[in-house]
């Protein structure tokens, strides 16, 4: 399949299972953003944040699912908050969630990877959060998608589940045996049916969905071959995949999860401008 293909199935898949998640969570979402000035980010990815300063600035999130990350972003202070998914239903319920709890951002149903040029250079963050990126089939592609979003100097924040804990059983208990399960390597698309309520849990006939799964190398060299200098990286034993807290709860100091902050390079434009001298800025002696 090409690229369209997998993500139009991908859609499908998270449309379908919308209206379970918002039974499972909607009443509690919107409780809590009704509660002013409501922040859902949690440490240690809260203070990353915080350190970025969010006060005034234009910031993206890109899959953004039901939009409630978003919210929080504004209410730490970004001027202009804007969200986008490939899920027409997770859209519409993050637009009724914002206008019911009176919160001015805006939200985009689109394809990533097809975004306009309208938005070149436009954002000062392209944020990014739990599983995103293993239902991006190309993400090379999606990454020079992210520079060209970016201001010059703009940033992009992503916190996700750690690749090395792809290798785990999903779910567990205490008796549960630790074991390598599955391949770190893995260049094709995994092919699932399997219900994607992982708020309720709740089993219903889930379109055949398609997942990508990167290697921290592949991460971070897609970023560098798209001009985006590596600034952050933290590793954490935190789970916040809704599947390996079994995991944590061993405290076995295993990585589950990481923070990444790049930047976009800067136009050096100005520094190789001769100074009053004569002489380049940059001139080496």
């Amino acid at each position: 399949m090409n690229l369209k293909e997998y993500t139009e199935k991908n859609r499908i898949a998270w449309n379908a299972v919308m209206p379970y998640h918002q039974k499972a969570k909607k009443d509690e979402w919107d409780k809590n953003f009704r509660q002013p000035g409501y922040i859902i980010q949690e440490e240690p990815e809260l203070s990353k944040l915080r350190e970025l300063g969010l006060e005034g600035k234009k910031v993206i999130h890109l899959c953004c699912n039901n939009g409630r990350e978003l919210l929080s972003l504004k209410n730490m202070g970004a001027r202009y908050c804007l969200g986008v998914d490939i899920s027409d239903a997770a859209i519409q319920g993050a637009v009724d969630r914002a206008k019911a709890c009176n919160i001015d951002v805006e939200y985009l149903r689109s394809d990533v990877y097809d975004l306009g040029d309208e938005y070149n250079g436009s954002f000062d963050l392209v944020y990014m959060t739990i599983g995103g990126l293993v239902w991006l089939p190309d993400i090379r592609r999606f990454f020079a998608v992210v520079n060209r979003l970016l201001k010059p100097g703009g940033q992009f924040f992503i916190y996700d589940s750690h690749p090395f804990s792809n290798l785990m059983p999903w779910e567990g208990d205490a008796e549960t045996k630790v074991e390598i399960t599955q391949p770190y390597f893995h260049s094709e698309a995994w092919e699932w049916s399997d219900s994607l309520d992982y708020y309720g849990g709740a089993e219903y006939e889930a379109p055949v969905h398609y997942e990508f799964t990167y290697t921290l190398s592949e991460i971070l060299m897609a970023l560098i071959d798209n001009q985006i200098e590596i600034r952050f990286m933290g590793e954490y034993e935190k789970d916040i995949s809704c599947g390996m807290e079994w995991l944590e709860q061993r405290s076995m100091k295993l990585p589950l999860s990481y923070i990444l902050i790049g930047q976009k390079q800067k136009d050096n434009t100005d520094e190789n401008r001769t100074n009053k001298t004569g002489r380049s800025t940059n001139c080496k002696i």
